[in-house]
């Protein structure tokens, strides 16, 4: 390789996704909108404010998507890797991230009647959090 080629810069994983560098099990890019910073997932053609209209893939295809991204700067930011599960027709962030994932996407852990929890919305996720993980939104 002579010093005029350019290698070609991996895609970046962060935290809450491909562990330690291992890439397996099932995936979906997550990032924040630039425009209002609300939580973002790689649809098949957009991005989606739902994780159900995200795109979820394993392996090298999960590292392509991520790739794919790159060139998307102008409007979202942090891309990552996150893990998730199929549950019946849900898709459901797991692992070690699953706390963070969750409260990410319901909003601050602050109280009701500030954010987004003030408007209603998504308040049948924030429900999620206070029984299942305990967590005051």
């Amino acid at each position: 390789m002579t010093e005029t080629t350019q290698k070609k810069e991996p895609a970046k994983i962060s935290t809450g996704g491909v562990k330690k560098g291992r890439n397996e099990g099932e995936k979906v890019v997550t990032a924040n909108r630039l425009s209002d910073g609300m939580v973002v997932y790689r649809g098949a053609e957009t991005w989606a404010e739902d994780l159900s209209d995200a795109t979820v893939v394993e392996g090298d295809a999960a590292l392509a998507l991520l790739e794919e991204t790159n060139g998307e700067e102008g409007e979202i930011v942090g891309p990552y890797l996150m893990d998730v599960e199929r549950e019946g027709d849900e898709i459901v962030p797991t692992g070690r991230g699953a706390l963070r994932e969750n409260i990410r996407d319901h909003g601050p852990t602050i109280h009701p009647q500030f954010g987004r929890q003030a408007s209603g919305e998504r308040s049948h996720k924030a429900d999620v959090l206070k029984d299942v993980y305990n967590v005051s939104v």
